[in-house]
């Protein structure tokens, strides 16, 4: 299940953060702005085809968190056995899909084959011949009713959303009951953004395919709930080739999985070194998850939030958890506090800085980061500072397909250049962020104000004469 946190880091209302606050309104930005991104072309842009990341991981890190995604559920309860699809698996649209999904469907089936080596086709929808998997395309209003908190999800036993409603709460919809997976049904928004249905149909479709739970630590995979990724990455492909391999079966226990671990990573990643021990640890903090799930809620009020954040950091120092779990502890805290505690808010951004930074597999958490940086120095007037921080975070959001990301790096330094009086560039560059921007926000209205945040960072004087 993907949850509604955002995976991207807004501007967070940055001028709490500076001195140097902008002078202009970001409405009058966006007003200004709004003439000149009319020349942005119609057509979406696209990823175009997907290059391959190598895997980086030690089968010993491998094999541990294999097992503790594939036996334990996202609620701290343990799996006593593997399910999957036995043989080759079946993939269909419902009706009224939006037609972008087809296209992400194909990419993503495609990786799927080459990466993770499983045998999985794309059919057509028809009542008489169900496909194995069925993604549905449904107004997140719907969905948000059914499962509060979450963006999209993905269900056994089932097919269109009257199954789903049909058996809640019956032991036929509880995955842990499971031995083999037959059916699934994947629902996902059809009026989100069209970056917000890609990533839903990645996180989901890999857990129909595979392991079945979130860890919070992992900073290479979407098996994370802080949503950081935005696609399957090159360990969420070993993971999947892992569980669908032949040496596994749908019924073996975690002693017979674990005992066949060692050969399956030896020879799907021969550079991965040897695994000495396969043990079942649950990381799970229970009491640090039901804080930072507390603080991510959209029912309860920001002090509140505030405060769960805060104990989610306090619960992460007492248990000496020092992992991504701490880092996005603090995440969170800054998001939710820059504009009442700015100053606290700085420190949290700071600390978390610190803390991925000596982590692997952090450079997309750390592109985020960058463009919180890239904004704070632009409202210095630092226009050269600005662009650093997005040419290094650039290829980073490229590679990670994330276009909300990219979009609003893009806007930093339109925005810079445009300081600077390099108007053509800036043009060129803002166009550039406004096309992705259409990709990556479902609203126009809200891209527009998302842009024209990051847009009002800059020296407003100079902008304003040169546009």
């Amino acid at each position: 299940m993907r949850n509604n946190l955002s995976h991207v880091i807004w501007v967070w209302a940055l001028v709490a953060l500076t001195a140097c606050a902008p002078s202009t309104p970001v409405e009058n930005t966006v007003a200004r702005l709004q003439p000149s991104l009319a020349e942005t072309p119609v057509r979406l842009p696209n990823f175009g085809p997907y290059a391959p990341q190598p895997l980086t991981r030690s089968n010993q890190s491998l094999a541990d968190d294999f097992m503790a995604l594939s036996f334990v559920l996202e609620s701290g309860r343990q799996i006593p056995r593997i399910s999957r699809f036995e043989g080759p698996i079946t993939v269909a649209l419902a009706p009224t899909s939006p037609p972008n999904l087809n296209h992400e469907l194909n990419r993503l089936i495609a990786r799927l084959r080459s990466e993770a080596e499983i045998d999985i086709s794309l059919v057509d929808f028809t009542p008489n011949r169900p496909a194995n998997i069925t993604v549905n395309a449904l107004p997140a209003a719907q969905i948000d009713a059914a499962v509060p908190q979450a963006a999209c999800f993905v269900v056994p036993n089932a097919r269109i959303w009257q199954d789903f409603i049909r058996q809640r709460g019956r032991v036929s919809s509880d995955w842990a009951s499971l031995t083999t997976r037959r059916s699934a049904a994947i629902f996902l928004p059809n009026d989100a953004s069209p970056q917000e249905m890609r990533d839903c149909l990645h996180e989901e479709l890999g857990q129909a395919l595979g392991p079945l739970n979130d860890l919070y630590d992992l900073t290479d995979s979407v098996f994370n709930d802080d949503n950081f990724h935005a696609i399957l990455t090159a360990t969420d492909m070993a993971f999947l080739r892992i569980f669908n391999d032949p040496a596994l079966r749908s019924g073996m226990g975690q002693a017979e999985v674990a005992a066949e671990l060692p050969a399956i990573l030896a020879r799907i990643n021969p550079n991965g070194g040897a695994v000495t021990a396969v043990n079942l640890t649950n990381r799970d903090n229970r009491a640090w998850s039901n804080a930072i799930s507390r603080a991510l809620r959209r029912d309860l009020t920001v002090v509140q939030r505030i405060a769960q954040a805060q104990s989610a950091v306090e619960i992460a120092r007492t248990a000496r958890i020092s992992d991504a779990r701490l880092a996005f502890s603090h995440y969170v805290l800054a998001r939710l506090s820059v504009r009442q505690y700015p100053d606290q808010a700085s420190a949290a951004i700071e600390a978390a800085e610190a803390i991925y930074a000596r982590l692997p597999n952090t450079e997309v958490h750390r592109a985020h980061l960058a463009m919180q940086r890239g904004a704070l120095a632009l409202a210095r007037g630092q226009t050269a500072a600005a662009r650093t921080q997005v040419r290094n975070a650039l290829p980073i959001a490229r590679r990670a397909e994330n276009a909300n990301l990219l979009s609003m790096l893009l806007m930093l330094e339109a925005s810079a250049l445009a300081a600077e009086g390099r108007m053509a560039e800036a043009q060129r560059t803002r166009l550039d962020a406004y096309a992705w921007g259409r990709y990556g926000f479902a609203d126009h209205n809200t891209m527009l104000t998302r842009l024209g945040e990051i847009a009002a960072f800059a020296p407003q004087e100079d902008l304003a004469q040169r546009n």
